[in-house]
């Protein structure tokens, strides 16, 4: 999903995309042996975070704030624990036939919806049956495209049948599933416009109870949660400007979780806020990145993108920026997967002279004031990037006087966060943009770069390939790993897709980092995986 270098780090696993490995981060703030009476009930929390929600709906929605609220108040068939092993959720097993073409989902029978009704069968059929409608309007379509139909032959069963074998299907059912009742009589190219969007009834452990826009969502814990908890009563999610403004309240004591802080800040919280706060280090399963529209009349010459790559000092982002908390990506998967293609990609490091030779091979010289020229045409373009993050103005800063030196005016436009995603991202409208992905759970990205994931006929972005990337190898690649249940193999498949991307460029890659997160001590109960922290139900308070 989109994420932005502040927001939380949280399992959100309705987006579920890549395969982590299964390194588990150092140990959070239960240690082994730490003296502690159990789970208790009662006492709040309060998170930060920086920009909005957009929507809080699990299968029509993209942004990590929005994914955050709805990873506590809807539930899906499966979840993630802490070793990245799909386990169930409101699915209590599963099976499969012998050809994997069935997948059957035997379902609890205690789930209950906010508004107590029953979540059965026909819930789940109703959910991924509107994915699959022709009138959904959301990115999640090519991620069910091997699925030929849904049954529900009774209450507490449901049957995905498939076309052909789906490598990675379980890792995509964990979106939330919506209430039938609620959503049916909306017609599904009318979706987004269902006031359930906006007070959502899931039947997740928290309850949706307020949201006053730009400044906190309040949930409340679910009495008829049928799992384990939850054990705080009571979430309040608190909005603030950037990230600097979050970090002052962490400091204050006004939040008791904020997901990252910035890298130039750890050493100095840590020393002054210990007796308060624990610390983990979180190496991140996802990546920061500019994209480039491959159909702008600049950026779509692979020469300039491999310019832009080669003139831009990104070591230097990680050891001046980050202060060495993240590691350069060369490629779109990252090293804590097991597809990751090491030393197997072009490093492009940096050389603003090979970057100048690869402008003036493309016919870009150097104008009067040092900007190249081409047909009377400047070489320039606008980036659009999150107005809330102080090291996103930095990275932007140190690309701005890269690419100025390699005769590139790159031109950056900082945007409220909704804003960002409603009128450029979502509809795929920009020249460029920086942000990050966080990933999930296979290393299948059909969803980022295959051609079907882009722009439609009708101008509707289909899947998360807003660049509009189209390479003919690369998806067929891309559709052979789907399909092969070989791990060995579908890594072979994924090292070769790593290459193609590697070479072609959509984006100009910039680095995986580590994020360090912050948690009241108070705070107990706390699971971390590579995705940050999990099962947010069995956290609880326990008061000094």
């Amino acid at each position: 999903m989109r994420k932005k270098v502040t927001v939380m780090l949280t399992l959100v696993l309705i987006i579920a995309l890549f395969v982590g490995g299964c390194t588990t981060p150092q140990a959070g703030p239960e240690e082994p042996g730490e003296p502690s009476d159990g789970p208790k009930l009662g006492g709040s929390i309060t998170y930060g975070m920086t920009g909005d929600p957009v929507i809080f709906n699990p299968i029509l929605y993209t942004d990590s704030p929005s994914g955050f609220v709805i990873d506590r108040v809807y539930s899906g068939l499966v979840r993630a624990n802490e070793n990245l092993e799909m386990v169930g959720d409101i699915a209590e097993s599963w099976t499969f036939s012998d050809d994997g073409l069935v997948w059957t989902f035997n379902l609890r029978e205690d789930v209950k919806f906010h508004d107590g009704t029953p979540l059965t069968s026909e819930d789940v059929k109703f959910t991924y049956e509107a994915i699959l409608h022709p009138d959904y309007t959301g990115i999640r379509a090519t991620n069910f495209k091997s699925v030929e139909k849904i049954e529900a032959p009774d209450p507490y069963t449901v049957e995905f049948h498939l076309k052909e074998p789906f490598a990675p299907l379980l890792t995509y059912l964990g979106f939330g599933i919506l209430p039938k009742h609620i959503f049916e009589q909306t017609p599904i190219k009318d979706m987004k416009e269902n006031p359930a969007n906006f007070e959502p009834i899931g039947s997740g452990p928290y309850k949706f109870v307020e949201w006053m826009r730009g400044q906190h969502i309040i949930l409340e814990a679910n009495e008829d949660y049928y799992g384990e908890g939850p054990y705080i009563e009571q979430v309040i999610i608190k909005f603030y400007q950037d990230e600097q403004v979050m970090l002052a309240a962490l400091e204050k004591g006004d939040i008791d979780y904020m997901g990252s802080i910035p890298p130039d800040d750890v050493e100095r919280v840590k020393a002054e806020h210990s007796d308060r706060l624990d610390f983990v280090e979180v190496p991140a399963n996802g990546y920061t990145y500019i994209g480039l529209k491959q159909t702008h009349p600049i950026l779509s010459d692979k020469r300039v993108r491999k310019a832009l790559m080669y003139g831009l000092n990104r070591q230097a982002i990680v050891d001046d920026i980050l202060l060495g908390y993240g590691t350069v990506m060369n490629a779109n998967i990252p090293p804590v997967s097991w597809a990751y293609a090491e030393g197997e990609l072009e490093p492009y490091e940096y050389n603003p002279e090979k970057a100048k030779q690869l402008l003036e091979e493309a016919g870009w010289v150097e104008g009067p004031d040092g900007i190249r020229v081409k047909d009377g045409q400047r070489l320039s373009f606008t980036l659009v990037t999150d107005s809330g993050s102080k090291q996103y103005e930095s990275i932007i800063m140190l690309v701005q006087e890269d690419w100025e030196k390699i005769g590139v005016e790159m031109k950056p436009e900082f945007l409220e966060w909704s804003v960002l995603c409603s009128q450029y991202l979502d509809v795929a409208k920009f020249e460029a943009y920086m942000l990050g992905w966080s990933l999930g759970l296979d290393p299948d990205f059909y969803i980022f770069f295959h051609t079907e994931s882009g722009v439609d006929a009708e101008g509707n972005l289909r899947g998360f390939n807003d660049v509009e990337f189209s390479n003919p190898e690369l998806d067929e690649l891309l559709e052979r790993g789907r399909k092969e249940m070989d791990q060995e193999e579908r890594r072979k498949i994924y090292v070769e897709a790593q290459k193609i991307v590697n070479d072609e460029l959509p984006y100009v890659f910039l680095f995986t980092r580590n994020y360090v997160a912050a948690i009241d001590k108070k705070i107990k109960g706390v699971v971390w995986s590579t995705l940050g922290p999990v099962f947010p139900e069995l956290w609880y308070i326990e008061e000094n």
